[in-house]
C-alpha cells in the first residue's frame, strides 16, 4: 500500500496515512461500504430523526450512505494520531467511520482511541472487526502503538446520508433498470426530489455510477442541470466518486470543454466540501481533489494544467492498476 500511495501528514505523528482512495475502483472497499449500510442507517435515525423526510420511521431503514474521503492509517510502535476531527458537520455529511480490519497477527493490545465532547472523554479499545461511527466534528486522538506491538491498521472514511423515500430512489441507487422503467411507465415523476436534501433520481443514479439508469432517466426527460439543496448536480456527484462512464454521458450536456484558465482554476482550487459542485469546472475540481485521474484526464483534455496534474498524480491509488486489500501494509 505504502509503495503505491504518496501518503500525507494530517493528524499522524509517524506512521503512514494514505491519500484518498477511490472506493469504486476497489471491490473490497465497495463491499465494506455495503456492510456499513445497516449500522449507518441505525446511527442516522438516532442522531438525525428530525431531519428525515416525512413519513419515514426507523423501521423503514430507507437510508443509504455514500463514502466521501476514504483513507488508510498504518501506525507502528510509538506512532500515534494527535487530536483532530474529520471535518465540520454538514446537512448530508452524517458520520465518520473507523474500521479495524482483521490482521494475521497481533502481538500487543491495540492503541486506544479517545473521543472528547463537552468536557467528557470516552475511550474505545479497538480490536479487529470493530466499527466506530461518530460525528465528523468530534475531536479524537489515538494512543501510540506499544513498543514491540504489531502495526495498527485502520480504514477511515466520512459518510453522506442519502434518504430513499420513494421506490424509484431505491431502484436508481441499485441500478435496477427494469424497475426504473416500470416506475416511469406507471407515471412516476422523473424529477421528483426528496424533501431533506433535494436529491432526484438522476442524482442517485449518477453518484452510484449506474450509467444505464442515468441514460434512461435523461432520455425520459430528467434535468441534468438540477442541483440538490447543497448544490450538487449529477455531473459533480459522478465526478466525486470517479464514475468515468457517467461523467462522459452527462458532461456533453453541459457547456463546451473547459479552457486553459478554467482548468488551472479548478485544479488549483482549495475544495470546500461544505458546498456542492455543479458544471464541468466544479466536477473537475472535486475529481482533482479526490485523485480521480480518468475523470481529470477527460474533463481537462490536453491542457497543460491537466497534463501537469496527471504527471504529478501518476502513482495515485485512484489508478486501476493499484491492487490493495485490507491487511496490506
Amino acid at each position: 500500500m505504502e509503495a503505491h500511495n504518496r501518503g500525507r501528514t494530517v493528524s499522524n505523528v509517524g506512521g503512514f496515512q494514505s491519500s484518498h482512495i477511490a472506493v469504486s475502483q476497489h471491490p473490497i472497499l465497495s463491499e465494506l461500504i455495503s456492510l456499513v449500510q445497516a449500522p449507518f442507517a441505525g446511527y442516522v435515525y438516532k442522531t438525525r430523526r428530525a431531519q428525515s423526510p416525512p413519513g419515514l420511521s426507523a423501521s423503514d431503514l430507507y437510508v443509504s450512505c455514500q463514502p466521501e474521503h476514504l483513507w488508510v492509517n498504518v501506525n507502528r510502535p510509538d506512532h500515534h494520531n494527535q487530536l483532530h476531527d474529520h471535518g465540520p458537520a454538514l446537512l448530508s455529511r452524517a458520520a465518520s467511520c473507523i474500521y479495524y480490519p482483521y490482521q494475521e497477527s497481533t502481538t500487543a493490545p491495540t492503541a486506544r482511541v479517545r473521543f472528547y465532547d463537552a468536557g467528557r472523554c470516552v475511550e474505545a479499545s479497538p480490536h479487529p472487526g470493530m466499527l466506530l461511527l461518530f460525528p465528523t466534528s468530534l475531536p479524537h486522538e489515538v494512543d501510540p502503538v506499544w513498543p514491540g506491538g504489531s502495526p495498527r491498521l485502520s480504514v477511515a472514511f466520512n459518510l453522506f446520508v442519502r434518504w430513499l423515500d420513494k421506490p424509484i430512489m431505491n431502484a436508481c441507487l441499485a441500478g435496477n433498470v427494469e424497475e426504473v422503467k416500470q416506475l416511469l411507465s406507471s407515471g412516476v415523476d422523473v424529477d421528483e426530489a426528496e424533501a431533506a436534501l433535494g436529491f432526484r433520481p438522476l442524482h442517485l443514479a449518477a453518484e452510484a455510477g449506474n450509467v444505464d439508469v442515468v441514460d434512461m432517466l435523461i432520455k425520459s426527460g430528467a434535468d441534468p442541470f438540477a442541483v440538490t439543496i447543497e448544490g450538487w448536480c449529477a455531473l459533480g456527484l459522478a465526478a466525486a466518486q470517479g464514475h468515468i462512464k457517467v461523467v462522459k454521458r452527462v458532461a456533453g450536456l453541459h457547456k463546451a470543454p473547459l479552457n486553459r484558465e478554467s482548468v488551472e482554476a479548478a485544479l488549483s482550487e482549495d475544495v470546500d466540501l461544505r458546498r456542492g459542485f455543479g458544471g464541468r469546472q466544479g466536477a473537475l475540481a472535486v475529481a482533482g481533489e479526490r485523485g480521480h485521474a480518468e475523470v481529470v484526464r477527460f474533463l481537462a483534455g490536453d491542457t497543460s494544467a491537466g497534463q501537469a496534474w496527471l504527471a504529478s498524480h501518476e502513482n495515485s491509488t485512484s489508478a486501476r492498476q493499484t491492487d490493495w486489500k485490507p491487511g496490506d501494509t
